[in-house]
């Protein structure tokens, strides 16, 4: 039986944190597929990185309302809480892909980086 390979999924990268204590170089980004999205964490700088893929649900709290305490310190360092209505919306199948590049871009200057992983993780 032939095995299809699986395409890489595409990632917007909605934080980089510059080096430094806490959290140290960090990358945040979503795959944006409604309830099936994905985030990506990288902690720490290359090549000693620590990094993780999670359904999108892990990022949300039990309700799917806001945001998990558990990620609360990342998102804090990231200066990431604008982007929690958005994937509350993600996660419930909404399709926001342009409206969180609309609003990185608004916050930056331009548009997030996008780059493709290979679906890992829980």
């Amino acid at each position: 039986m032939k095995k299809t390979k699986r395409r890489p999924l595409r990632f917007l990268v909605i934080a980089r944190t510059a080096p430094g204590h806490h959290p140290h170089p960090m990358e945040m980004a979503v795959n944006p597929a409604g309830a099936a999205s994905r985030f990506s964490i990288s902690v720490g700088p290359h090549p000693v990185n620590a990094g993780g893929q999670v359904p999108l649900s892990a990022v949300l709290d039990e309700t799917r309302t806001g945001l998990n305490p558990l990620w609360e310190k990342d998102f804090d360092a990231a200066e990431l809480h604008w982007a929690v209505p958005f994937l509350v919306r993600l996660q419930a199948g909404e399709d926001v892909a342009d409206e969180i590049v609309a609003a990185y871009t608004a916050r930056h200057g331009e548009a997030p980086a996008t780059m493709f992983q290979d679906r890992y993780g829980v």
